[in-house]
């Protein structure tokens, strides 16, 4: 009966290890894809602030946007193994560069597409009113004479 004990007891040990191992594997998968995605979204994070302080125009290394520079430098260093066991790391930052680019190129695109109704091709001019000839305007107006233009405006178009 005892041996019968020992034998339960090592069995259920070595059960509640392999459960153990295999949580263990589990939160190390895990870990791993928090700190890609911690990665990405710092290279992400670095681009968007280059890209603002430079400002409209954006940061540029011989014509290069900076952060698809970075993000394509980065992930060739990381392809050819440039940091060993820590390479991969670069290939994150490198994505998380590469997505502020395509995110800035994106938003470029939805601007201009929300502004002129085409996703491309040239903006559209504003079409001109027919038989109206366009407005001639030199100088300042004052207060008093804008307020007679306005009331004779009025006048005019009063039944």
């Amino acid at each position: 009966m005892a041996t019968t004990h020992v034998h339960h007891l090592a069995h259920r040990a070595h059960s509640l290890h392999r459960r153990l191992e295999a949580l263990r594997a589990k939160l190390s998968g895990t870990t791993a894809r928090a700190v890609r995605t911690l990665e990405v979204s710092a290279g992400a994070l670095v681009g968007g602030v280059i890209q603002g302080k430079a400002g409209p125009e954006g940061a540029h290394v011989l014509h290069v946007p900076v952060d698809l520079g970075l993000g394509l430098a980065l992930n060739v260093l990381g392809y050819f193994d440039a940091a060993g066991d820590y390479s991969e790391h670069l290939n994150n930052l490198g994505d998380g560069f590469i997505a502020s680019y395509l995110s800035n190129v994106g938003f470029g695109w939805g601007n201009s597409w929300r502004t002129t109704g085409k996703l491309f091709g040239p903006k559209a001019a504003p079409a001109a009113l027919p038989g109206a000839p366009a407005p001639v305007v030199q100088g300042d107006i004052s207060p008093q004479k804008m307020a007679e233009i306005i009331a004779r405006t009025r006048d005019a178009s009063a039944p």
